[in-house]
């Protein structure tokens, strides 16, 4: 069995100067440093939690102002080809009528022309028939 004499008693004592020590020494510098790292983690953990709410915040932001860019750039889009057909519809008709003066022009100058000619050969008409009955029968009328 064990005897409780005077060296369990030193052991003892040892043991206690010996945790003492170990505890002011080792133990507390290390809980010490345990302790900040978890304080250093939490705030790096909460520094990331801001960070990716201000990076949603800002992509929200982003997305919502292409939105609007995306839809003032349609309605600038639409305008511009309103203002586009609004302008081919015009120099279409102006071309139209412009055509259809020349066209008007054209059929004045041919109609003078060929009443011109009309004129020419209803003059003519006596001359080319004589000489296509002197020609039919061979002598002079």
């Amino acid at each position: 069995m064990i005897d409780l004499d005077y060296s369990f008693f030193a052991e003892l004592i040892g043991y206690l100067i010996l945790l003492v020590i170990l505890n002011s020494m080792l133990y507390k510098p290390i809980r010490k440093l345990l302790a900040e790292r978890a304080s250093r983690m939490a705030s790096i953990q909460s520094d990331v939690d801001k960070y990716e709410r201000n990076a949603e915040q800002l992509l929200k932001d982003f997305d919502t102002k292409l939105a609007e860019a995306r839809g003032s750039g349609q309605g600038a889009m639409e305008k511009l080809k309103q203002g586009a057909r609004e302008e081919e519809h015009q120099i279409t008709e102006a071309s139209n009528k412009e055509a259809d003066a020349r066209k008007q022009e054209l059929m004045a100058e041919l109609t003078s022309e060929i009443g011109a000619a009309r004129k020419d050969l209803t003059a003519k008409v006596e001359a080319f028939a004589m000489d296509i009955s002197q020609k039919l029968l061979g002598r002079a009328i």
